[in-house]
């Protein structure tokens, strides 16, 4: 769950919140990702770790539109292992408690 601490850095907490919200949506809609947005949800999480606040969000957008995945990584047979609500809640929330430092 996203705390107001977490909200530290604006943008990290703006991608935190979208992030949260989309997979409370998939709660109530009582699914799983699909293989679009469980890629760019878990391209937003990577990318909000590595504290690109801009991408990530512009990666949540994409799963919020389902957009087709990018042309390079279609064919990959890793984008067709599914990801659950949970396994994305467990990720977001393991890097909203360890924040990296800025180097």
């Amino acid at each position: 769950m996203v705390e107001s601490s977490d909200a530290s850095t604006p943008g990290r907490g703006n991608v935190a919140l979208r992030i949260t919200r989309f997979l409370a949506g998939l709660e109530r809609a009582r699914r799983q990702p699909n293989r679009r947005e469980g890629y760019h949800l878990r391209d937003a999480l990577q990318r909000m770790e590595a504290q690109e606040y801009t991408e990530s969000e512009s990666a949540v957008q994409r799963a919020e539109r389902s957009e087709p995945l990018p042309g390079h990584v279609a064919n990959l047979l890793a984008t067709n292992e599914s990801v659950t609500v949970g396994q994305l809640r467990d990720e977001l929330d393991r890097i909203l408690k360890n924040p990296q430092e800025n180097p």
